[in-house]
C-alpha cells in the first residue's frame, strides 16, 4: 500500500488554502519542498502566520501542516487540500481521502473524553475500527493503557511538561499489535503530541498539536 502522505503531503502542507489565506506566495512555494530537503520548511514564523490552530503531522518522511476553522479541543475536524483527519479529544478517529481511511468512533464512556489524563493505570477498552476503502468493518480493537511520567517535550521553540500515556493496542482479527503514545497536559489532558498506528500496513502518525488558537503558538 502507497505511503499516504507520498502524493498528498504537499497540498497538506500548502495550509493556506482551506478558509486561511495568511500565508504568502514564498511560503508556499517554500512548503512544497516540504519532503525534498534536509531542513523542514515548517517553522515559528510559518505558524505564527496562520490565524487558527494548527497541527503538524508527520508519516515517514514526509511532513504536513493542518489546520482547524474551529477550536483546537473535542471533536475537532483538520483540513489540508483534499485530506481531513477528525480527532476526538487527540486520538485519530476518522480520515478522509487517504488510501486506507479509518473509522473508529469513541463511546461516552472512552478514557479520552474524560481526559486522558485521568487515565486508570491498567485500564482496558474495546472499539470498533472500520477500514471503508478495505472493505473491513466492525473490527475489535482492544486498548490496554499504562500511565507514564511527566517529560519534556520541545516543540516551535518551546518546552513543554507533559504527562505520557501509552496506548497498547491490538487487534486479533488482523493479527495486528501496537503501541500508541500520548503526551498530555497534565492539568487539563490536551494532547499535544502522539504516535498513532492507524493501519497494520502503515507506519505510524505523528501528530503534535502546536497551536491551539490565532496568534502564537
Amino acid at each position: 500500500m502507497k505511503n499516504i502522505f507520498t502524493t498528498v503531503v504537499l497540498g497538506m502542507a500548502m495550509v493556506g488554502v482551506t478558509g486561511c489565506n495568511s500565508l504568502t506566495g514564498d511560503a508556499l512555494q517554500t512548503m512544497r519542498l516540504a519532503i525534498t530537503g534536509p531542513e523542514s520548511p515548517i517553522t515559528v514564523e510559518r505558524v505564527n502566520a496562520i490565524d487558527a490552530p494548527v497541527l503538524l503531522a508527520q508519516l515517514g518522511v514526509a511532513e504536513a501542516m493542518m489546520v482547524s476553522s474551529g477550536g483546537a479541543t473535542g471533536v475537532v475536524e483538520w483540513h489540508g487540500v483534499t485530506e481531513m483527519v477528525l480527532t476526538h479529544y487527540g486520538r485519530v478517529t476518522q480520515t478522509a481521502g487517504m488510501p486506507t481511511d479509518i473509522i473508529t468512533p469513541l463511546a461516552a464512556a472512552d478514557p479520552f473524553v474524560a481526559g486522558l489524563h485521568t487515565v486508570a493505570d491498567g485500564l482496558q477498552v474495546t472499539r470498533l475500527v472500520d477500514y471503508p476503502a478495505l472493505y473491513r468493518t466492525g473490527l475489535h480493537q482492544h486498548a490496554r493503557y499504562k500511565r507514564g511520567r511527566l517529560e519534556k517535550v520541545e516543540f516551535m521553540g518551546a518546552s513543554h511538561q507533559l504527562l505520557r500515556i501509552d496506548e497498547a493496542i491490538r487487534m486479533p482479527e488482523l493479527g495486528f499489535k501496537a503501541t500508541n503514545h500520548y503526551w498530555v497536559e497534565p492539568d487539563t489532558g490536551l494532547v499535544r503530541r502522539s504516535t498513532q498506528y492507524l493501519a497494520p500496513d502503515l507506519p505510524p502518525l505523528h501528530l503534535t498539536l502546536v497551536k491551539t488558537a490565532g496568534g502564537q503558538p
